[in-house]
């Protein structure tokens, strides 16, 4: 995962020679957790330390689009006390994910400056990111069954859902629901009533019904879900044996969280007070995902983003790593002034990518790296003119792929590569497409996103004169409203726009329209 290579502290030439300490912050929407691990050259772990902090970042986000004063300051003051004990054991490796608030929240970024001064250097990922780290932390906790599996991680403000046979990955998908979202959503009475619980049904039933549009119409029918989080750990607390549960004896602990109070909840079920005004809500989410994947047991398992982030590191070397962001940078940039033929086009498609993605980021889910990854396909997305127009997608794609660029890693290639590949023509689809079929599920996830925006960005330069200055945009229920800011006529622009907007579209539920002014 590049994004956190960046985030990577000192340099440490002899990590390889004796053993390395590695600190990672997972910076929920509900809780903030940290890991110190020390690993030695054979592989092998011992944990340090641990830390936990129970903030709720995402607490009525839902309805004011911020983080709220009380939880900014108090998850600032959990991470410096992180921090503390980070620099208490010299830690060669330092690396912090943000993950849905973050995305999220309008005053997200000045959270994160806000670390970084704490010395927490916060990368924000991408929902499919969260699911591919997750999954990594579990292959590494348990050995998988060969009978089909799902893996649940239900966070404040998403909920990572990967379908697993065999032991390989055969689907995964991030819905922008977690438990904080859906109860600012639900806003049910203190105790619930049948009424909030019709309500909250109802509208799971939309989001499960949507979510199935994005998976394979065949997917494994798992006989087991492994579920990670505090909440699903709380939810297992309440069955017969802590570890797990089954559909029936959940619905009976759900039937009691919703005959009582979050003050009663407290005192006769013994749930921690900051969770007990939302467990309900928690556990109806938890019992209608189990019902959509078929009702098979859940098995909760100690493990989450951090202990996936720590074998991101072991993967890559961990400290040995440099920041590559110039490297970077100077890589695409050669790559592209030998081979674009207008680069005052791909510039600009990049900056109107770039303004799209950043207003349609809390609903696409995505991250900080996913966003170097379209500024750079964006930039890189007309090379294949070099060798021809026609196809120039497809010579693109080959381009790309093909360039031995700087400061990437493979799986990164192959991302911005098939995002070059569809910024035109046919989307992507994994029974067509080979080179598509063959990025992991989340990653083709995200090229879909990224391949949506890229073409948005080209149409409205179609006739690549920049008259399309900037655009806004706006979302209603049924309805994704463009705004252009122009300089004379954009009427090719927008007609472009809209015969390229069909996957962009298809995404977001939704149908598109484009004005001026």
């Amino acid at each position: 995962m590049q994004g956190l290579q960046e985030s990577f502290g000192r340099d440490a030439g002899a990590a390889h020679n004796r053993p390395m300490r590695i600190a990672a912050v997972d910076v929920g929407s509900n809780s903030i957790h940290m890991v110190v691990v020390e690993a030695d050259p054979m592989g092998g772990q011992q944990v340090l330390a641990r830390e936990k902090a129970m903030v709720r970042l995402a607490r009525g986000e839902a309805t004011s689009g911020e983080i709220g004063p009380e939880a900014f300051q108090a998850g600032l003051e959990a991470l410096a006390q992180m921090a503390r004990i980070i620099q208490g054991f010299e830690c060669e490796t330092v690396m912090a994910c943000g993950t849905a608030a973050l995305r999220d929240a309008k005053n997200a970024q000045a959270f994160v400056m806000e670390a970084e001064k704490l010395g927490i250097p916060i990368q924000v990922i991408s929902g499919e990111e969260e699911a591919r780290l997750i999954h990594q932390a579990v292959s590494h906790a348990i050995p998988f069954p060969q009978e089909p599996v799902t893996l649940i991680d239900l966070g404040g403000g998403s909920t990572e859902l990967t379908w697993v046979a065999g032991g390989r990955v055969a689907a995964s998908i991030s819905l922008p629901w977690g438990l904080q979202r859906l109860a600012d959503a639900a806003q049910t009475g203190d105790p619930p009533t049948a009424h909030d619980l019709k309500r909250l049904r109802k509208m799971i039933r939309r989001i499960l019904k949507k979510a199935r549009k994005d998976l394979p119409t065949e997917l494994p029918e798992p006989t087991l879900l492994l579920g990670t989080s505090g909440t699903l750990e709380d939810l297992a607390r309440g069955s017969d044996d802590g570890r797990g549960f089954t559909l029936e004896q959940l619905r009976a602990y759900a039937l009691k969280l919703w005959r009582t109070d979050a003050h009663q909840r407290t005192e006769r079920l013994g749930v921690d007070p900051k969770r007990a005004e939302a467990l309900h809500v928690g556990a109806i989410w938890t019992l209608s995902l189990m019902e959509w994947l078929g009702a098979p047991p859940l098995r909760h398992l100690p493990v989450g983003l951090r202990e996936g982030m720590v074998w991101e590191a072991l993967k890559h070397g961990g400290a040995a790593i440099p920041p590559l962001a110039a490297r970077r940078r100077a890589s695409i940039e050669s790559l592209a002034a030998r081979l674009d033929p207008d680069p005052g086009h791909s510039r600009h498609v990049a900056r109107l990518a770039d303004r799209l993605f950043l207003e349609l980021q809390p609903h696409f889910e995505l991250g900080d790296p996913e966003r170097q990854w379209l500024a750079f396909a964006a930039r890189l997305h007309d090379i294949g003119f070099s060798i021809s127009e026609k196809s120039h997608h497809k010579h693109g794609e080959y381009l790309v792929r093909n360039a031995a660029l700087a400061g990437f890693w493979p799986e990164e290639v192959d991302v911005m590569a098939q995002v070059v590949r569809f910024h035109r023509g046919k989307p992507p689809h994994h029974a067509k497409h080979e080179a598509f079929r063959a990025l992991a599920p989340w990653h083709r996830q995200v090229v879909r996103k990224l391949a949506a925006l890229v073409r948005g960005a080209d149409a409205l330069d179609r006739r690549r004169r920049q008259a399309v200055r900037d655009l806004t945009v706006d979302m209603d229920e049924e309805c994704l409203h463009v705004r252009l800011v122009a300089a004379g006529d954009v009427v090719a622009e927008m007609e472009a726009f809209r015969e390229k907007s069909a996957l962009l579209a298809t995404l977001l539920d939704r149908r598109i329209e484009v004005t001026v002014g």
